[in-house]
């Protein structure tokens, strides 16, 4: 039988040192400052579009952050209910196991709320009312109708890719001149989801232990759910471009508008599928499962722009 009590309570005091408080992170009087890139180009690939003016395009890197926090407070909906659903298995069982996956549940929460201020703080400002997609809901439920382990696997997943993109485009990026409180909302969503990373594979272990046939269907769900999430990523790109259009004020023409639509759908599944596919950590902790598990991934890499 595992004996993970020493890794959960170490879980629980990192989360406790790298706590932060929301009001404290983004006042709710917040302006944001317009004139500097938010997200880095590596994730918004707008400096390559040749038709944009540069003010266009940093119009289109803020139009494109904006649905980036966007889409953690949308896919943090599931999150919540995977981390509280974990916990609820653990009443009247381990209470330190407990304990730190209720925090895991509400430091999600809180990131909800981050994002969801964020938003709102940027329609204040930004030049026309962002278009995003609203169905948060319907997708968490049907990512919590696949198996715990599947969607512990694509979690992980989600979760080094936050961590992914602020160590390659965040920490140490001299190229460019980012937004720095934007930057700061990073950091700390990286800190605290760097303990719900362990928590994962925690997790993760506790059921193959018990059911270890249950790994190549959870693998399968894993691939299932990177599909919906490329749905989803292409959904809120169509929503992008309207709002480029309404904030720029003019049309595209249909080459232009089959550019944008191809370039920024390999810039959001590169961002959110391909970076998170090839992160360093995710692989060793899926190899750490199972080489079958890393293996898996890999072969399903090129699919996502991941070579």
């Amino acid at each position: 039988m595992l004996n993970q009590t020493t890794e959960y309570q170490s879980c629980i005091q990192s989360s406790e040192r790298v706590s932060w408080r929301l009001d404290e992170l983004l006042p709710k009087d917040t302006v944001l400052d317009f004139s500097h890139r938010f997200l880095s180009d590596a994730l918004t690939g707008t400096e390559d579009i040749p038709f944009l003016s540069a003010e266009e395009r940093l119009m289109l890197n803020h139009i494109r952050s904006n649905s980036y926090a966007h889409l953690f407070l949308f896919l943090e909906e599931y999150a919540v209910a995977l981390a509280a659903q974990r916990a609820g298995l653990e009443l009247h069982g381990n209470a330190t196991h407990m304990r730190a996956l209720l925090r895991f549940t509400e430091e999600e929460l809180k990131h909800q709320q981050l994002f969801a201020r964020f938003t709102g703080v940027f329609a204040k400002g930004f030049k026309v009312a962002p278009a995003l997609l609203d169905n948060q809901v319907e997708v968490a439920r049907a990512i919590m109708a696949k198996s715990n382990l599947g969607v512990l696997i694509f979690n992980l997943h989600m979760e080094l890719m936050t961590q992914q993109h602020y160590q390659e485009t965040v920490r140490g990026n001299k190229d460019e001149t980012l937004d720095p409180l934007f930057c700061n909302l990073l950091k700390h969503h990286w800190l605290e989801e760097a303990q719900h990373t362990r928590l994962d594979f925690l997790e993760a272990q506790k059921i193959l232990a018990q059911a270890p046939e249950a790994l190549d269907a959870a693998l399968t769900e894993y691939s299932e759910l990177l599909q919906a999430l490329r749905g989803t990523l292409n959904a809120q790109l169509a929503l992008d471009l309207q709002t480029l259009e309404k904030a720029v004020g003019r049309t595209f023409t249909p080459t232009e508008r089959q550019q944008l639509s191809e370039s920024q759908e390999r810039s959001y599944v590169w961002g959110f599928i391909g970076m998170g596919m090839k992160a360093p950590l995710f692989l060793s902790r899926l190899r750490a499962l199972s080489p079958l598990a890393e293996q898996r991934v890999l072969e399903l890499a090129p699919t996502y722009y991941c070579a």
